[in-house]
């Protein structure tokens, strides 16, 4: 409990703190094309540790900011880049990899515009404590996003797509970077 603010039973035990030789053990077994997607999934689970240490209004901006930044750029980049790769390969978008991420992406931008907007409000007890549960369910979603990803996806990509398609990708990130920094 922080702040007088309780937590559901399932996310205080279903919490994993960032670990960084986990890290390197999935930077171990997927394709070296695919190290900007966990590097970056890497520094945004450490921040999601943060929100969930307790009320703070501040840490809840900063991870505000930055999911904001994997909203604009990371999942677009994984929906442009890999899956409609993938879906050279598994021709459906009914179901399957390609849906449910699709579908989570859709769920964490539209869970972020809520505490966005949770945040601009004035504070008060009661808007506080609604503010503490959204962002820690946010910062749950995106944890669990991030583990599925980082443990089953990309090892996923990294055996199903060809040379050829993940040269693409790192192309395709390393324009849009050079893009994105001018």
């Amino acid at each position: 409990m922080a702040n007088g603010f309780a937590r559901s039973k399932q996310e205080q035990t279903d919490w994993q703190p960032a670990n960084a030789d986990e890290y390197k053990q999935v930077l171990s077994i997927i394709s070296p094309q695919l190290y900007p997607y966990v590097t970056e999934h890497a520094e945004l689970s450490t921040l999601m540790d943060e929100v969930r240490e307790g009320f703070d209004r501040d840490v809840y901006r900063t991870a505000l900011d930055a999911i904001g930044e994997e909203l604009e750029h990371h999942f677009r980049y994984e929906e442009e880049f890999i899956l409609s790769k993938l879906a050279n390969h598994i021709p459906t978008e009914e179901a399957g990899p390609i849906k449910k991420l699709k579908s989570e992406h859709q769920i964490i931008r539209d869970r972020h515009a809520e505490v966005s907007k949770l945040l601009g409000e004035s504070p008060s007890e009661e808007s506080d404590k609604e503010l503490m549960q959204k962002m820690n369910l946010l910062a749950y979603l995106l944890k669990k996003h991030i583990e599925k990803e980082d443990h089953y996806f990309f090892p996923l990509v990294s055996l199903v797509l060809t040379e050829a398609e993940k040269d693409q990708i790192a192309v395709e990130i390393a324009a849009e970077n050079r893009h994105s920094d001018k």
